[in-house]
């Protein structure tokens, strides 16, 4: 029973309590056994329900850059998501509540992604936390996060913080950026690829990721020179300088879309005939709608099932309830978010008619292979296991935002 409900049923009590008994029973006796009474009808009512949760509703919430430069990505992940809980909702929802997510457009900036969490925690006061993207806004948003104790669930994002260790309120649906880079380059020897050019960032997360590959490059002997990128860098030097190193190939790492984009087509351009690599973060979409057929040949690591794969009995789904949701364009950010609703709402539902925090935190650590329908994607949660795959595969792009396995 809901706490308006609860007050009004104590106010009445409390009136009986004050009137005077009749001439047959006894003030006291009388008031006994309403006190008994209002005692058993309290240990039948729920207890306060969670924040974020209502009758009929239940509310969760993102921070993510729906401006900014990775704005294409976000916006393809929430409505990927959006898309699944539309399809929910017209169901009936879960247990008759239905799912809505607060979103707030940080523009790929920290500062305004810690604000945008903290007025979700402590102002809408969402149930969790669904979806954020950002790396920068992610890593300044963890420490308030953990302190609240709110799951965390499934950042569009392979940010490496989110992956160095199993934190309680953290779950991630899909494979780390040093996952991606690594998988990338122990297939480089397929390609017969010895040299690599890296371009990347100089800032904390450009270094972070840089560190990692120099390893493993190193372990695989494979030569790398990193190249520091920057949309206000001086892009025709930048290009001599890549080509007068004449390598194999080119790693994107980085995801500014007008870098990446610059870069190609400056490298084709001066005649390049070697291969350009990247993962998802260089954001495919916006690399495809920038070069159209100069994108033609760029390899992308993919941590979730083309869209494209209509074999697939979940990509067979996504692209129904894409359609069905009036979205007839697909991409790889939008079956991220997709899956990610889908892995909550399974979730929801293991969690019980008055779910909590916690149960839905035991609900997701439940969730593996064997006890979920994951029709073709399957995933490993445990209480040891927040990471739910490893999964990454390439994609070719064929021009004009076209993509083949």
């Amino acid at each position: 029973m809901p706490g308006a409900a609860i007050h009004v049923v104590g106010i009445a009590i409390a009136a009986l309590w004050r009137r005077p008994a009749s001439g047959r029973e006894a003030a006291p006796g009388r008031r006994w056994r309403i006190l008994l009474l209002w005692l058993a009808a309290a240990a039948c009512w729920p207890a306060q329900a969670e924040p974020g949760v209502y009758p009929n509703r239940i509310v969760i919430g993102q921070s993510i850059g729906m401006t900014g430069p990775l704005s294409s990505l976000a916006r393809q992940c929430a409505i990927g998501a959006k898309a699944y809980f539309s399809e929910i909702n017209a169901q009936g929802g879960i247990y008759g509540r239905k799912i809505e997510m607060v979103s707030r457009d940080d523009g790929y900036q920290a500062d305004v992604a810690r604000a945008n969490t903290e007025r979700l925690l402590n102002v809408d006061r969402v149930f969790a936390l669904f979806g954020h993207a950002g790396w920068p806004g992610i890593d300044a948003s963890l420490p308030a996060i953990t302190r609240a104790r709110v799951p965390f669930l499934f950042p569009c994002t392979g940010a490496p913080s989110l992956y160095r260790n199993v934190n309680r309120y953290v779950f991630t649906m899909r494979a780390s950026y040093t996952r991606e880079y690594r998988y990338l380059l122990e297939r480089f020897g397929r390609f017969g690829v010895k040299s690599v050019a890296l371009v990347y960032q100089n800032n904390s997360f450009g270094r972070q990721l840089l560190s990692g590959l120099e390893e493993e490059a190193a372990a695989r002997s494979i030569a790398l020179s990193p190249i520091e990128g920057s949309t206000e860098g001086n892009f025709p030097a930048l290009i001599r300088r890549m080509m007068a190193l004449r390598p194999d190939a080119v790693l994107l790492v980085n995801g500014d879309p007008a870098i990446n984009s610059a870069v190609v087509r400056g490298m084709q351009e001066a005649g390049y005939q070697g291969r350009f690599f990247g993962a998802s973060i260089i954001g495919v979409r916006a690399l495809a709608d920038a070069l159209g057929p100069l994108s033609r040949g760029v390899i992308i690591a993919q941590v979730v099932p083309s869209p494209w794969q209509v074999s697939m009995p979940l990509v067979a789904d996504y692209r129904k309830t894409m359609l069905g949701s009036g979205v007839s364009e697909f991409s790889f950010g939008s079956m991220e978010g997709f899956i990610s609703a889908r892995v909550f709402v399974e979730a929801l539902r293991r969690a019980g008619r008055n779910p909590t925090r916690e149960k839905l935190i035991n609900a997701l650590e439940s969730i593996n292979e064997y006890n979920f329908d994951h029709r073709g994607f399957p995933l490993n949660f445990s209480p040891n296991r927040h990471g739910g795959s490893d999964y990454v595969d390439t994609t070719v792009m064929a021009g004009d935002a076209v993509f083949v396995n």
